[in-house]
Protein backbone atom coordinates (compact mmCIF):
# COMPACT_ATOMS: atom_id res chain seq x y z
CA UNK A 1 0.00 0.00 0.00
CA UNK A 2 1.27 3.48 -0.81
CA UNK A 3 2.01 5.93 1.99
CA UNK A 4 -0.77 8.26 0.88
CA UNK A 5 -3.43 5.56 0.84
CA UNK A 6 -2.12 4.04 4.06
CA UNK A 7 -2.22 7.33 5.90
CA UNK A 8 -5.76 8.11 4.76
CA UNK A 9 -6.87 4.71 5.99
CA UNK A 10 -5.16 5.26 9.34
CA UNK A 11 -6.82 8.67 9.71
CA UNK A 12 -10.23 7.15 8.98
CA UNK A 13 -9.66 4.33 11.47
CA UNK A 14 -8.62 6.88 14.10
CA UNK A 15 -11.71 9.02 13.54
CA UNK A 16 -9.74 12.01 12.24
CA UNK A 17 -11.48 13.91 9.40
CA UNK A 18 -9.41 13.96 6.22
CA UNK A 19 -9.81 17.74 6.01
CA UNK A 20 -8.77 18.45 9.61
CA UNK A 21 -5.80 20.71 10.22
CA UNK A 22 -4.06 17.93 12.15
CA UNK A 23 -4.42 15.59 9.17
CA UNK A 24 -2.78 18.17 6.89
CA UNK A 25 0.10 18.68 9.33
CA UNK A 26 0.61 14.92 9.55
CA UNK A 27 0.77 14.66 5.74
CA UNK A 28 3.31 17.49 5.60
CA UNK A 29 5.43 15.90 8.31
CA UNK A 30 5.52 12.55 6.51
CA UNK A 31 6.43 14.21 3.20
CA UNK A 32 9.38 15.88 4.93
CA UNK A 33 10.34 12.57 6.50
CA UNK A 34 10.41 10.82 3.11
CA UNK A 35 12.38 13.69 1.56
CA UNK A 36 15.08 13.53 4.23
CA UNK A 37 15.01 9.76 4.67
CA UNK A 38 16.77 9.17 1.38
CA UNK A 39 19.70 11.27 2.53
CA UNK A 40 20.30 10.57 6.19
CA UNK A 41 18.36 7.38 7.05
CA UNK A 42 16.03 8.83 9.66
CA UNK A 43 14.30 5.46 9.88
CA UNK A 44 15.73 2.02 9.15
CA UNK A 45 13.20 1.57 6.33
CA UNK A 46 11.14 4.15 4.51
CA UNK A 47 8.27 2.00 3.24
CA UNK A 48 4.81 2.67 4.62
CA UNK A 49 4.55 -0.77 6.27
CA UNK A 50 7.61 0.12 8.37
CA UNK A 51 6.54 3.68 9.20
CA UNK A 52 2.85 2.97 9.78
CA UNK A 53 3.29 1.48 13.30
CA UNK A 54 5.23 4.59 14.36
CA UNK A 55 2.53 6.90 13.01
CA UNK A 56 -0.25 4.83 14.55
CA UNK A 57 1.48 4.84 17.93
CA UNK A 58 1.86 8.62 17.80
CA UNK A 59 -1.76 9.25 16.83
CA UNK A 60 -3.01 6.84 19.49
CA UNK A 61 -0.87 8.28 22.27
CA UNK A 62 -1.84 11.84 21.28
CA UNK A 63 -5.39 10.90 22.18
CA UNK A 64 -4.26 10.04 25.72
CA UNK A 65 -2.35 13.27 26.22
CA UNK A 66 -3.70 15.72 28.85
CA UNK A 67 -5.27 18.84 27.32
CA UNK A 68 -4.10 22.38 27.87
CA UNK A 69 -0.75 24.13 27.95
CA UNK A 70 2.03 21.78 28.98
CA UNK A 71 5.81 21.95 28.94
CA UNK A 72 7.06 18.73 27.37
CA UNK A 73 10.59 17.32 27.08
CA UNK A 74 11.28 14.49 24.61
CA UNK A 75 14.60 12.62 24.81
CA UNK A 76 16.38 10.98 21.88
CA UNK A 77 13.79 12.35 19.47
CA UNK A 78 15.31 10.84 16.31
CA UNK A 79 12.87 11.25 13.41
CA UNK A 80 10.22 12.85 15.65
CA UNK A 81 8.22 9.77 16.66
CA UNK A 82 6.15 10.27 18.71
CA UNK A 83 7.04 13.81 19.87
CA UNK A 84 6.10 15.72 16.72
CA UNK A 85 2.86 13.79 16.35
CA UNK A 86 2.00 14.55 19.98
CA UNK A 87 2.60 18.22 19.17
CA UNK A 88 0.49 18.10 15.99
CA UNK A 89 -2.56 16.95 17.95
CA UNK A 90 -1.89 19.06 21.06
CA UNK A 91 -1.28 22.68 20.04
CA UNK A 92 -0.96 23.78 23.67
CA UNK A 93 2.24 21.76 24.06
CA UNK A 94 5.50 23.66 24.56
CA UNK A 95 7.88 21.06 23.18
CA UNK A 96 11.62 20.66 23.67
CA UNK A 97 13.50 17.81 21.98
CA UNK A 98 16.96 16.54 22.88
CA UNK A 99 18.74 14.75 20.02
CA UNK A 100 22.51 14.29 20.15
CA UNK A 101 22.90 13.21 16.49
CA UNK A 102 23.47 16.38 14.49
CA UNK A 103 21.79 15.35 11.24
CA UNK A 104 18.66 14.16 12.99
CA UNK A 105 18.57 17.31 15.09
CA UNK A 106 18.77 19.32 11.85
CA UNK A 107 15.78 17.41 10.50
CA UNK A 108 13.78 18.06 13.66
CA UNK A 109 14.54 21.79 13.47
CA UNK A 110 13.50 21.87 9.81
CA UNK A 111 10.32 19.89 10.46
CA UNK A 112 9.31 22.16 13.35
CA UNK A 113 9.88 25.22 11.16
CA UNK A 114 8.04 23.80 8.15
CA UNK A 115 5.08 22.79 10.30
CA UNK A 116 4.87 26.26 11.82
CA UNK A 117 5.87 25.19 15.34
CA UNK A 118 7.87 28.29 16.17
CA UNK A 119 7.84 27.54 19.89
CA UNK A 120 9.48 24.10 19.51
CA UNK A 121 13.14 23.93 20.59
CA UNK A 122 15.67 21.31 19.49
CA UNK A 123 18.82 20.74 21.56
CA UNK A 124 21.60 19.01 19.61
CA UNK A 125 23.45 17.55 22.57
CA UNK A 126 23.46 14.65 24.99
CA UNK A 127 20.86 14.56 27.74
CA UNK A 128 23.43 14.86 30.52
CA UNK A 129 24.89 18.06 29.06
CA UNK A 130 21.45 19.52 28.40
CA UNK A 131 20.25 18.92 31.96
CA UNK A 132 23.51 20.25 33.40
CA UNK A 133 22.98 23.63 31.75
CA UNK A 134 19.23 23.76 32.39
CA UNK A 135 18.08 26.05 35.18
CA UNK A 136 17.80 24.25 38.50
CA UNK A 137 14.20 25.41 38.84
CA UNK A 138 13.23 24.16 35.37
CA UNK A 139 10.24 21.83 35.55
CA UNK A 140 8.52 19.91 32.75
CA UNK A 141 4.93 18.73 32.92
CA UNK A 142 5.62 15.70 30.72
CA UNK A 143 8.85 13.89 29.80
CA UNK A 144 8.94 11.18 27.14
CA UNK A 145 11.40 8.83 25.49
CA UNK A 146 11.26 5.92 23.07
CA UNK A 147 13.67 3.14 22.10
CA UNK A 148 16.45 4.32 24.44
CA UNK A 149 17.37 3.01 27.88
CA UNK A 150 18.01 5.71 30.46
CA UNK A 151 20.55 5.09 33.21
CA UNK A 152 19.87 5.53 36.89
CA UNK A 153 21.84 8.78 36.89
CA UNK A 154 19.82 10.12 33.95
CA UNK A 155 16.51 9.18 35.56
CA UNK A 156 17.53 10.82 38.83
CA UNK A 157 18.60 14.00 36.99
CA UNK A 158 15.22 14.09 35.24
CA UNK A 159 13.41 13.56 38.53
CA UNK A 160 15.17 16.65 39.91
CA UNK A 161 13.60 18.61 37.05
CA UNK A 162 10.12 17.32 37.80
CA UNK A 163 7.33 18.25 40.16
CA UNK A 164 4.57 16.22 41.74
CA UNK A 165 2.46 16.91 38.63
CA UNK A 166 5.11 15.66 36.16
CA UNK A 167 4.43 12.45 34.27
CA UNK A 168 7.07 10.35 32.51
CA UNK A 169 5.93 8.72 29.25
CA UNK A 170 8.06 5.71 28.40
CA UNK A 171 7.52 3.97 25.04
CA UNK A 172 9.17 0.56 25.20
CA UNK A 173 9.21 -3.10 24.28
CA UNK A 174 8.89 -6.07 26.61
CA UNK A 175 10.98 -4.44 29.35
CA UNK A 176 10.77 -0.84 30.63
CA UNK A 177 13.43 1.40 29.07
CA UNK A 178 15.10 2.55 32.26
CA UNK A 179 17.30 1.32 35.07
CA UNK A 180 15.04 -1.01 37.11
CA UNK A 181 16.44 0.03 40.50
CA UNK A 182 16.08 3.74 39.73
CA UNK A 183 12.52 3.22 38.51
CA UNK A 184 11.62 1.25 41.62
CA UNK A 185 13.13 3.77 44.05
CA UNK A 186 12.33 7.07 42.36
CA UNK A 187 9.10 6.53 40.46
CA UNK A 188 5.68 4.94 40.68
CA UNK A 189 3.94 3.27 37.75
CA UNK A 190 0.53 4.86 37.14
CA UNK A 191 -0.55 2.89 34.10
CA UNK A 192 0.78 0.62 31.38
CA UNK A 193 -1.02 0.19 28.08
CA UNK A 194 -0.27 -2.00 25.04
CA UNK A 195 0.16 0.01 21.85
CA UNK A 196 -2.69 -1.00 19.51
CA UNK A 197 -1.61 -2.88 16.41
CA UNK A 198 2.05 -3.32 17.43
CA UNK A 199 2.91 -6.58 19.15
CA UNK A 200 5.18 -6.21 22.15
CA UNK A 201 5.02 -2.39 22.25
CA UNK A 202 3.94 -0.60 25.42
CA UNK A 203 3.40 2.86 26.86
CA UNK A 204 4.17 3.11 30.58
CA UNK A 205 3.36 6.32 32.45
CA UNK A 206 5.26 6.99 35.68
CA UNK A 207 4.97 9.62 38.40
CA UNK A 208 7.84 10.74 40.63
CA UNK A 209 7.85 8.86 43.92
CA UNK A 210 6.98 11.94 45.97
CA UNK A 211 3.71 12.26 44.02
CA UNK A 212 2.75 8.76 45.14
CA UNK A 213 3.47 9.30 48.83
Amino acid sequence: MSEGAGLERLLAQSGIPAGAGEADLLRRYLRLLQKWNGRINLTARGEWDAIEPLVREGVWSAGLYPPGERFHLDIGSGAGFPALILRIFNPGMKLEMVESRGKKAAFLETAAWELGFGEVRVHAERLEAFLRRSATDKRWDSISWKAIRLSGAELEALRLHSGAHTRFWMFHGASPAGDPEALRDGFGLEERRPVPGTKGAWLSIYAPAEARA
